[in-house]
């Protein structure tokens, strides 16, 4: 796998003793024949002690098995 581009926005602190969460969501995985193989969009976030969000982050990755 190979990370191509990723946006992150942090909504609130996340402090050291704090207990996260972390979640990706695979939105949308795109055959692409020229770099031999899928590309996957993906959308995730952290979330805090009290489930609120503490950071968001979209992304698209490589998935490939000829690196």
């Amino acid at each position: 796998m190979l990370g191509l581009e990723f946006w992150v926005r942090f909504r609130r602190p996340v402090y050291a003793d704090e207990t996260i969460s972390l979640e990706w969501l695979v939105v949308r995985v795109t055959p692409n024949e020229k770099l031999r193989g899928e590309i996957v969009e993906l959308r995730g976030r952290i979330r805090g002690q009290d489930g609120k969000t503490a950071v968001g982050a979209r992304g698209r990755v490589l998935v490939t098995d000829q690196l």
